[in-house]
């Protein structure tokens, strides 16, 4: 860079030497040539990419599930706010158990019992004596068991298998960069294989709904605390 004169005093600052008679400058001292260093903006984040396994195929209202539940425990996670991740733990539970007409499943098991009772109580109506009582008795041992492996077919194996894939969808969108931690995950894996050892026809349905409500906790903590 060259700065100098011409003569009629107008100032030139130029790539090439001056002309000859050009009165020579000199450059200035190099901070003030310099531009000034602008701070450079910070770059938007953008969407949340959601991780899923390879054999669970999601439809996009599910995609749009997922990528939502991840932004929003991103922000809360960066926030410290625990009741936030705490709903959301609760919003994942409640659709394993009883979101996209799960909540209609529990009128099968209950319509078989009906069933078995209104059997039971057409053939003891023809009976008399002792074998009425003996018939109503046996259409309401029936009834029961239909309803438990109605029960445990239909509602608790349709739970735990919707369960067991947004379990596996949540571990790998915590938000905020978290994966959960090896000893989360066999606590986790452990409870989730209790629940469903309660989905067979001959436990009682109160040793699934206890290991449910124990499994709800152990969420809402690894979701606060991966």
């Amino acid at each position: 860079m060259y700065r100098w004169k011409d003569a009629k005093g107008k100032l030139y600052i130029t790539t090439t030497p001056p002309p000859p008679g050009a009165k020579e400058l000199g450059l200035p001292p190099e901070q003030n040539t310099k531009a000034p260093d602008l701070p450079k903006p910070s770059p938007k984040p953008g969407p949340v990419q959601l991780a899923a396994p390879p054999n669970q195929p999601l439809s996009e209202s599910q995609r749009g599930f997922w990528e939502l539940l991840a932004q929003n425990l991103g922000d809360a996670r960066a926030k410290g706010d625990r009741m936030e991740l705490e709903a959301a733990a609760d919003q994942i539970f409640n659709d394993s158990f009883w979101g996209h007409g799960l909540w209609v499943l529990p009128a099968l098991p209950l319509a078989s019992l009906l069933l078995l009772l209104l059997l039971g109580w057409l053939l003891a109506s023809r009976l008399k004596g002792l074998l009425k009582g003996l018939a109503m008795l046996l259409f309401v041992a029936l009834g029961l068991g239909a309803a438990q492996a109605t029960l445990a077919r239909f509602v608790f194996k349709s739970q735990v298998q919707r369960l067991t894939g947004n379990l596996m969808l949540l571990e790998l969108n915590l938000g905020g960069g978290k994966t959960l931690s090896p000893r989360h995950k066999e606590a986790l894996d452990a409870q989730l294989k209790d629940l469903e050892d309660g989905t067979r026809p001959t436990s009682p349905p109160w040793q699934y709904i206890r290991d449910a409500a124990a499994l709800r906790v152990a969420l809402r903590q690894m979701v606060v605390d991966p």
